[in-house]
């Protein structure tokens, strides 16, 4: 272990995490084939979707606070934000894959309103949620635009920036929706939105997000298809080209395709470093084939998203099976976490999709902390490469959760 290496300790019931002092102290991960380094050691990416961390829409703030009351939208507290890392040790995971860190555009709040104008005060969140993943251990996969047209922003708003009157409830199937991809005018808009998040300097520790090794990759997009539901079709030359855009701001960064699944015509793109693929329901055959894709590419796939709620638990200790089996996939992240809403303690947040993870909460049924047991047995075979009881208890997380986490020396 180096002087560097995070391990979750369980001592007499209560998180005890090693501290960081800072996130440039991280070391980069690198790949080498299917396989991702640090310090030249395996390391395996897993932990939840926590796509809030720098815009919310699932809670109401204080009066006076911001809030774009058409979308909800809200910038979550910092504890909320320290909560979910403290959480994601406890779960033995060592990533977090972030959609509004890297997706926030088109309205008020977001980073990005409008093209050419950089709202400053977006990024306390975003910024504050990084620099928390830096002094927790936890590293970051940031998507960079969303297929749909949600409150965080995504592709439609740089149509219709571009002047195409599109939305997704109503244009979903129009074809012009691929101008997102085939447009010079809407590609250089993005672009630009790219540089404008790589190269931000966190204002808690002093470093671009391009210099920040918390985050180790940056995705194309977040399920990104055309205007047929499945048909992957974000254009191998659209790809190509953010790709191999994103490493000339960030060489350090590993590239994930966005693609809503392995698309063959991507297989060859050299700047890519990562395919990905979501699990709705989990589909262990679906699995095996993007493996078979991949693996005949020298390249990892990792489990951008998956349901831990519905099925069998069997099928989804299944996945996991195939996962810690595979030398191919890389990680995978369940959709999605949430906690309390933090300072309040004696709260959870919720959201209406069904998919909620809420970690210790005292209303969970049995069912649903048996299957968080088998995510955290799943979580630490990756990231610890050793087995724990499925039964083992979960450790307590305190809210709030310590912003500084200080060691503690286990037996």
């Amino acid at each position: 272990m180096t002087k560097l290496s995070l391990f979750l300790l369980y001592v007499g019931g209560v998180l005890a995490i090693p501290f960081h002092r800072g996130a440039a102290r991280l070391s980069p991960v690198t790949r080498n084939g299917t396989s991702l380094l640090v310090d030249g050691k395996a390391w395996k990416a897993v932990g939840p979707n926590v796509y809030w961390l720098g815009l919310d829409e699932n809670v109401t703030p204080p009066e006076g606070e911001p809030f774009y009351a058409p979308t909800r939208a809200s910038y979550p507290t910092k504890e909320r934000i320290t909560e979910v890392m403290a959480t994601v040790k406890a779960l033995g995971g060592t990533m977090i894959r972030g959609h509004t860190l890297g997706i926030s555009t088109g309205n008020p709040l977001s980073a990005v309103p409008e093209p050419g104008v950089v709202n400053e005060r977006a990024f306390d969140s975003i910024d504050w949620a990084i620099h928390q993943a830096g002094v927790y251990g936890i590293r970051l996969l940031i998507p960079l635009v969303d297929n749909y047209d949600y409150y965080h922003g995504g592709k439609y708003n740089f149509l219709r920036w571009a002047g195409f009157d599109l939305n997704q409830q109503r244009d979903s199937n129009n074809p012009l929706i691929q101008q997102f991809y085939t447009n010079a005018t809407i590609v250089a808009t993005f672009k630009d939105y790219i540089k404008t998040i790589v190269t931000h300097i966190n204002q808690y520790n002093n470093l671009t997000y391009a210099e920040d090794p918390t985050i180790f990759a940056y995705e194309t997009g977040n399920e990104l298809l055309g205007p047929i539901w499945g048909d992957m079709n974000s254009p191998a030359d659209w790809v190509q080209d953010i790709a191999k855009y994103i490493k000339s701001l960030a060489p350090q960064k590993l590239v994930v395709d966005g693609t809503y699944g392995v698309n063959k015509t991507h297989l060859n793109i050299e700047e890519v470093d990562i395919f990905s693929d979501h699990m709705y329901p989990v589909n262990t055959t679906k699995l095996q084939d993007d493996i078979k894709l991949v693996e005949a590419v020298n390249k990892p796939l990792y489990v951008g998203e998956y349901d831990w709620v519905g099925g069998t638990t069997a099928n989804l200790a299944s996945m996991f099976q195939v996962i810690e089996e595979s030398p191919v996939v890389m990680g995978d992240s369940f959709w999605s976490q949430f906690g309390h809403n933090a300072p309040d303690c004696t709260t959870y947040v919720d959201h209406s999709d069904g998919l909620t993870l809420q970690y210790g909460n005292p209303n969970n049924t049995a069912n649903q902390n048996s299957r968080i047991q088998l995510i955290r047995k799943h979580f630490i075979a990756m990231s610890q490469g050793r087995d724990i009881a499925a039964d083992e208890p979960l450790p307590n997380v305190p809210c709030p959760a310590p912003t500084s986490p200080v060691f503690r020396k286990g037996p």
